[in-house]
């Protein structure tokens, strides 16, 4: 910051922005109802017969205070989609797409593209014709290594389209960094497609995919998730906001190369999804503890972030878990019937908030 300040132009860097209009702080994620506690929800899909989330490796379906084990998946379950027969996509980490039926009969749908595997899907979106749109996280890294992708500044993301009725699996963009959420516009001849390590959400049009174009650049978190709002706009996952001190270390490659090298990853100065109390966490000045508190605007390793996009992608609200809170790695937002369902990875919980 100092030397951008004093030797504008000889800084390659972006400051990270602050948290400011539709993105102000507060703690309204802490005070929204519990829908249920499952152990690190990663999405949540709503359908006619309940809710359906994934969780470790498995795929649950919530019906009232019921829960039914619907299937076993081999892998870290993740995105979630409904295919226009009825069964559910789900994305499962080192292996690809499955179908699970609703008996929970479990078919592979796409396990390669392009001949690489797909092994880190991180998002899906169905168009009315029933073609399935896919982000690849990362064709090196997959499920929990994530923050090695996020380490090595990698930029091996894909976005991929499947068409269920040939078979065809194709790549549509490449060389993404670390894309984590896609959506269909309303007019559904583009997508909107999230980078996490770049920090921005770019329109990529169907007819022309090669060209995106950048709605929203230097977002102050890491974009995840992404689906649309029943009154115009999108609903926005963000699992982790950016501090200062991560982004100095990802450009100091020896440090970050010898950390990783000798530190277990929990241990890493990264961001997180959820705080370990533990006295071997490294800490920003801000983050130490006041009469035991953790003060809200303590610099977030961990943070909890739900944010109201209009149409151009920009924020309008947000509802927010502080430093100190328990409702951190925000994973997953949709709406349905007048609700907002949230999977709060870092809290071991689903909300169900009013939208």
């Amino acid at each position: 910051m100092v030397r951008e300040f004093l030797f504008p132009g000889r800084h390659t860097g972006t400051a990270v922005p602050p948290l400011d209009g539709g993105l102000t702080p507060n703690d309204a994620l802490e005070q929204q109802p519990e829908l249920a506690e499952v152990a690190e929800p990663e999405d949540v899909l709503p359908s006619t017969s309940g809710l359906y989330v994934t969780s470790g490796n498995n795929l649950f379906l919530l019906q009232g205070r019921q829960r039914r084990l619907v299937a076993e998946l081999g892998g870290d379950a993740g995105p979630l989609a409904a295919a226009q027969d009825g069964r559910i996509l789900v994305g499962v980490a080192g292996i690809g797409i499955v179908a699970v039926t609703t008996d929970g009969q479990v078919e592979p749908l796409v396990t390669e593209v392009a001949g690489d595997p797909l092994r880190c899907p991180t998002a899906m979106a169905v168009a009315a014709d029933g073609t399935v749109y896919v982000t690849d996280g990362s064709i090196r890294h997959h499920g929990q290594d994530w923050v090695r992708d996020l380490m090595e500044r990698n930029r091996l993301g894909r976005l991929v389209r499947h068409d269920p009725r040939t078979g065809a699996t194709t790549v549509l963009a490449d060389g993404l960094a670390y894309p984590s959420g896609v959506t269909l516009a309303p007019e559904a001849d583009s997508l909107l497609v999230c980078e996490a390590w770049a920090h921005r959400l770019s329109r990529f049009a169907l007819s022309d995919p090669a060209r995106p174009t950048v709605l929203r650049e230097n977002f102050p978190g890491y974009p995840g998730r992404i689906s649309p709002a029943a009154n115009g706009g999108y609903w926005l996952a963000v699992f982790a906001l950016r501090t200062q001190l991560v982004e100095f270390v990802l450009t100091q490659r020896d440090y970050v190369d010898e950390m990783m090298r000798t530190i277990e990853p929990d241990y890493w100065i990264r961001p997180a999804l959820r705080g370990l109390n533990s006295g071997l966490e490294p800490l920003q000045g801000g983050q130490i503890r006041k009469l035991g508190v953790v003060k809200p605007w303590a610099p977030p390793r961990s943070y909890g972030l739900v944010v109201r996009l209009d149409e151009c992608a920009q924020p309008v609200s947000s509802l927010h878990s502080r430093g100190g809170g328990a409702r951190h790695g925000v994973t997953s937002v949709r709406e349905s019937e007048g609700r907002l369902l949230v999977a709060v990875r870092g809290g071991d919980r689903v909300l169900e908030v009013p939208a």
